[in-house]
């Protein structure tokens, strides 16, 4: 039980996905919010299909309070359901800021990010509010994720390697459980509001892929820890998809050399990363020709910084 008046902010950022986000919204409805009062941001991130059209249709159907805000951030925002309408694509850092400075402006003690394509259990919220109420320097707190047509399979918790700039997942094990972790999937996200205070927002420079790891390495460099709990449970579709876009080789092979200048290493663990960084690209490159231009575009672009989404 949560004792006092929490207020957690659930952000869900949409993208042409306002099927899964529906459905995402139906599991939040059944949710076990007892003592919490919730907030909920549906930040759509300009979308080119009926997303937003179908959004505001269940909005309307389900929520007797609610909030549709165009392009404008206002301050002091009350409202228990928020459907922001972007007019751009901002990538998933980009777009979770809007939701975060929605939150920050509401008066939420807690962000919960959380990803639209997944399904939430009843009583997934107070097991993480537990969690990061039990020490002050918890900074994210994690969840069990389950495999959506796979239940027999989860992920809970993961480590960050700086060797090769990248976030593993820990898979069909609960060793993690409140542990103190270096890395838990943006999949989803309990912070507290103070975290945003100290470690600042999302780096827009991402665009997509790596931010996540970004995030979780700067968290731990402002002094908060990072655990998860099996406790909380929600299920995810991640995965269903056998076809790789190349653009995901692009973002992986800039958005890395860009967290490798960011870290705080030495020149030791930086040649280390360089050495298997270009071992790694090299491979690609001779079994998958086709990624040779994204590869080299990804390396271009980073020299030149230019940063941001794909052109």
């Amino acid at each position: 039980m949560i004792e006092g008046n929490v207020k957690v902010g659930i952000i869900i950022l949409n993208y042409n996905g306002y099927k899964d986000t529906i459905e995402c919204l139906e599991s939040l409805k059944r949710a076990d919010f007892h003592g919490v009062q919730v907030s909920t941001f549906v930040i759509d991130n300009g979308s080119t299909n009926e997303s937003v059209h179908e959004l505001t249709i269940w909005m309307k159907a389900n929520v007797s309070n609610y909030l549709i805000l165009e392009n404008d951030i206002q301050d002091a925002i009350s409202s228990p359901f928020t459907l922001y309408v972007g007019k751009e694509n901002l990538g998933f850092s980009g777009g979770n800021n809007i939701g975060i400075q929605l939150g920050k402006s509401s008066g939420m003690d807690y962000l919960l990010l959380l990803n639209n394509d997944t399904v939430v259990e009843p009583k997934f919220l107070h097991p993480l509010l537990k969690t990061a109420r039990t020490d002050s320097s918890i900074g994210i707190v994690g969840a069990k994720i389950v495999d959506y047509y796979h239940r027999d399979h989860y992920i809970l918790g993961g480590y960050l390697d700086l060797k090769k700039c990248s976030g593993y997942h820990y898979y069909d094990t609960e060793r993690a459980d409140l542990t103190d972790l270096t890395f838990t999937s943006g999949c989803i996200w309990l912070i507290p509001i103070e975290v945003f205070d100290r470690s600042g927002l999302m780096d827009t420079n991402y665009f997509l892929y790596v931010e996540d790891v970004d995030f979780c390495y700067t968290v731990r460099e402002h002094g908060y820890r990072i655990t998860c709990t099996k406790d909380s449970v929600i299920y995810h579709k991640e995965g269903q998809s056998t076809v790789v876009k190349p653009t995901v080789t692009y973002y992986n092979t800039r958005n890395r050399l860009y967290l490798i200048r960011k870290a705080n290493v030495s020149p030791k663990e930086k040649l280390i990363f360089y050495l298997y960084f270009g071992i790694s690209r090299l491979i690609k490159m001779l079994f998958k020709p086709s990624l040779i231009p994204y590869i080299k575009k990804g390396v271009i672009d980073y020299r030149r910084k230019f940063y941001g989404k794909y052109e």
